[in-house]
């Protein structure tokens, strides 16, 4: 009896074990697709996502409290920046009119596939939009355009003649945050019914049953996937869709499987629980509350820094220490993404008046970057991660460097209506924003976020003899040495004791000291 039981105990860890291994949690869901490759793979997913549930299309919105709602309890809309709906704003209202009313959108026009079963009702596809903007877009193709026909509040979403080489009639180019999402629906859309799409009219489509897309719309679409990996919001919603509609995106689950059917990896085998891929990108937390704003006391406690916002750029002061901040959601930069640092994420700050009090370079705290450089040419230095923050890429990023004489490492900082307009200075059309979809700080150009603030720390410059005003001389044995600089603000080391003779600016915990060595 007691072997009986071991072998029960063994038998549901191996099968635990196995469960664990596929990427969130679905177990053997992919098997028949293991060992496959190019088009047979795509043939062996086909088989695993395309027996589901056939959804009511009448009554599937109520789904999208469970698929795509946001923390505020409000319906996520991809087409749109300003809207707030709920589901009782569904077909309700006025659709003349931007923020007027909430509609089903077939993000895969349903005039391709003929209106057909069950393609008409796969919530993967169906998301909740904007009824003006779903209407401007009509069943015009995805592609890339100047708005000239219709843009969305803010240029959010546009209208326009394909700029996509390949193709010049019109297209609808949703925006940068869900180009890579709209690339995996696409994906899973000719997976998923492979068997029947060769029947399917599109100017994107090709007519066939393994490659399906033209080459113009794969390419964009494969690149589009690139640029907007897979992000925590996908993630999500492929479960809750699981949950609803018994079938998941494979795209999702495995992020670059494109790359194995029409890609770089058509000649590698696809292992389901040993897969060789890039790993779903952590946006940090999905939209978060805005918290309770408590009673903010007047003067920093220990340990903590006091911050006033800044309003004009003759108010920048190099070798000082400043919050990028997003005051709408009270939302303060932080860290380098875990993963990647192709981003930074953000924490909640309290803002009383024009001022904030905060604890800073700690663990889930803000970080205080150092300015240093010149007007035209700032940089910005983050002393615990010890690098600049940089623009080096062509996707919406925000990057890091070592070295602060590269010029994308170099930025302008202008201000307007109380926001400060910071633009790199090897890409000025790239400007750090906050993305409330998907919290992060990170640079974008034609397709605005959210405006962003600075904040100037009140350190005060602190020489030994407090009767003093001349430059102290000291050494930095008494107190926790952050990081040790230059007057204008350039990063010499994190300790004054190998440096040449000169005047420099050591900050310390909670403190910025002029000293002369």
């Amino acid at each position: 009896m007691r072997n009986r039981y071991f072998i029960l105990a063994v038998f549901v860890v191996t099968i635990m074990a196995a469960w664990a291994q596929a990427p969130n949690k679905t177990g053997d869901y992919y098997k028949g697709a293991n060992g496959k490759k190019g088009y047979a793979l795509k043939t062996a997913l086909h088989k695993a996502i395309s027996k589901h549930t056939t959804l009511n299309y009448k009554t599937m919105h109520s789904h999208y409290t469970t698929t795509d709602k946001r923390p505020d309890g409000k319906i996520r809309d991809r087409y749109s920046k300003i809207t707030n709906y709920t589901l009782d704003n569904v077909n309700k209202g006025s659709n003349s009119i931007e923020g007027g009313q909430l509609n089903k959108e077939h993000s895969f026009p349903k005039s391709w596939f003929n209106e057909a079963t069950p393609m008409t009702s796969d919530i993967f596809h169906v998301i909740p939009s904007d009824a003006k903007v779903n209407n401007e877009r009509s069943n015009y193709p995805f592609g890339e355009n100047k708005g000239e026909i219709f843009s969305s509040s803010g240029g959010y979403s546009k209208v326009g003649l394909c700029t996509v080489e390949g193709y010049s009639g019109k297209c609808f180019e949703p925006n940068d945050e869900w180009k890579g999402d709209f690339a995996r629906i696409y994906f899973y859309m000719v997976t998923c019914y492979e068997d029947v799409v060769k029947g399917w009219s599109s100017a994107m489509l090709d007519g066939s049953s393994d490659r399906c897309f033209t080459p113009w719309a794969l390419k964009m679409l494969m690149r589009w996937a690139a640029d907007d990996p897979v992000s925590q919001i996908e993630v999500d919603r492929n479960n809750a869709v699981y949950g609803v509609q018994d079938n998941r995106n494979p795209f999702v689950d495995y992020p670059g499987l494109e790359e194995y059917i029409w890609g770089s990896k058509t000649d590698v085998a696809f292992n389901y629980e040993d897969y060789d891929g890039a790993e779903p990108i952590p946006y940090g937390p999905e939209e978060p509350d805005t918290p309770e704003t408590p009673d903010t006391p007047d003067t920093p406690a220990e340990g903590e820094v006091e911050f006033m916002k800044v309003a004009s750029a003759a108010d920048l002061e190099t070798g000082k220490g400043y919050l990028m901040v997003y005051e709408q959601g009270n939302m303060a930069l932080a860290a380098s993404s875990t993963q990647y640092s192709e981003y930074r994420t953000c924490t909640p700050v309290t803002i009383a008046g024009e001022k904030i009090i905060t604890k800073v370079d700690e663990k889930d705290m803000p970080r205080m970057l150092i300015l240093g450089g010149k007007q035209g040419a700032y940089t910005f230095f983050d002393t615990v991660e010890k690098v600049y923050l940089a623009y080096t890429g062509s996707k919406n990023n925000l990057n890091a460097s070592t070295n602060s004489q590269d010029e994308e490492a170099q930025w302008q900082v202008e201000f307007s209506g109380g926001n400060a307009v910071i633009s790199n200075c090897a890409a000025e059309e790239r400007i750090i924003y906050f993305n409330a979809s998907s919290p992060r700080f990170a640079c974008y150009s034609s397709s605005p976020q959210e405006q962003i603030a600075l904040y100037e720390a009140q350190l005060k410059e602190t020489p030994d003899d407090p009767e003093s005003t001349a430059i102290s001389t000291m050494t930095a044995k008494n107190v926790r040495t952050i990081g040790v600089y230059t007057l204008d603000g350039r990063l010499a080391g994190s300790s004054i004791d190998s440096l040449p003779h000169g005047v420099y600016l050591l900050r310390t915990t909670g403190r910025t000291v002029k000293i002369l060595r």
